[in-house]
């Protein structure tokens, strides 16, 4: 079998560096919010270009904490944000958290990204905000989208949940957005997440906020979270990020292995990448016409896929709105898509054997 992921050899690579970690933090006698934490935001900010960061329970919370933080979003203003079909649903519980209604749009059928076209047909009086996605580790195309925003007077907020380093130094938007679940980039042995930004008030106001049953938090008149990056997670974090260049590297050679083997086929589209340090390649997605047979092919070969995402947040029942508009290019999409094995410790041989087994299949 060739999984999917295996997180078991990341550990392996890293089994001193991880050992010491947990006895620094089991020794130290602190486990919420001390030294481990305050290091990590202040490393995790300098990798990232920006001024501060605040490290929260889930990358769910980070979203959620800088709407609410930045006054994007207000409860139960009917304030909507304009957010990608084509994602994980946690980004769109994030804005129903905070108190603002989901609005979807249309995906550039290249990049699989939020088009900027359609967000500024789905732009009404009560938007407020924009959640651009980078989707399987590409880069959204952020300079349209801050022309929209900067033109309609909206909030930008990054979902970069897939995009551990696609891009360091500060964008146009407010804040952004990590989770730390393990599967990521950047993965804990848990969950964990951090907002980037640098407005130095949305951070302050975060770390406020994620101890929302505390006096400060208290003493706003916003709810907040309970919701805190542990000690031994930071510590990991930390000692992960010393590699994660590294293996950001490694996932773009993969992934450009993948293409060059399969490119030739008339059955398959691969990802299409313009620039290649923009993208750190999470996720490497094929489209293919035939999608649950081809699965169903790898599978019996031993090679385990999935699908990211299966199911369009505009037509979920949660998410649903009765003036939902038709999203032609993810609908049909959504229905193509294949995520391939791809993460640092998959060895060449087991991609080419991947890359074969995909040409194998015949309709």
């Amino acid at each position: 079998m060739i999984p999917f992921l295996d997180l078991k050899r990341q550990f392996l690579e890293l089994e001193a560096e991880v050992n010491e970690a947990l006895r620094r933090v089991l020794a130290s006698g602190t486990y919420i919010l001390g030294v481990e934490v305050e290091s990590f935001e202040s490393e995790w900010a300098s990798f990232c270009g920006v001024a501060g960061a605040a490290a929260v329970g889930s990358g769910t919370d980070a979203l959620t904490l800088a709407l609410i933080a930045s006054g994007a979003v207000r409860n139960n203003h009917g304030d909507e944000v304009l957010t990608s079909t084509l994602t994980s649903p946690y980004t769109a519980l994030s804005i129903v958290k905070a108190g603002g209604v989901p609005v979807f749009v249309d995906i550039d059928p290249s990049s699989c990204t939020v088009q900027p076209e359609d967000i500024e047909r789905a732009i009404t009086p009560h938007t407020r905000a924009i959640v651009p996605v980078h989707l399987y580790g590409r880069m959204a195309d952020m300079l349209s989208i801050a022309e929209i925003a900067a033109q309609r007077n909206l909030m930008v907020f990054e979902d970069a949940a897939h995009a551990h380093g696609a891009q360091k130094g500060a964008n146009s938007s407010v804040a952004a957005s990590y989770s730390f679940y393990p599967t990521k980039n950047l993965g804990g042995f848990g969950d964990g997440g951090i907002v980037t930004s640098n407005d130095e008030s949305i951070i302050k106001t975060i770390k406020v906020l994620r101890q929302g049953g505390h006096d400060a938090a208290l003493k706003t008149n916003v709810a907040g979270l309970n919701s805190r990056l542990d000690e031994v997670q930071a510590a990991i974090l930390r000692a992960k990020l010393k590699r994660l260049d590294e293996w950001n590297v490694r996932r773009r050679r993969l992934a450009r292995m993948y293409t060059e083997g399969l490119k030739e086929s008339h059955q398959i589209k691969v990802p299409v990448v313009d620039e290649p340090e923009s993208h750190v390649h999470h996720l490497y997605v094929i489209q293919h016409e035939k999608r649950d047979d081809l699965r169903k092919h790898l599978l019996d070969q031993g090679i385990e896929t999935m699908v990211h995402y299966p199911s369009l947040l505009h037509q979920q029942p949660l998410f649903r709105q009765s003036n939902q508009r038709s999203l032609p290019v993810a609908e049909r999409v959504v229905n193509k898509i294949l995520s391939l094995p791809l993460y640092p410790q998959l060895t060449d041989i087991e991609l080419e054997k991947v890359t074969t087994a995909v040409l194998s299949y015949r309709d």
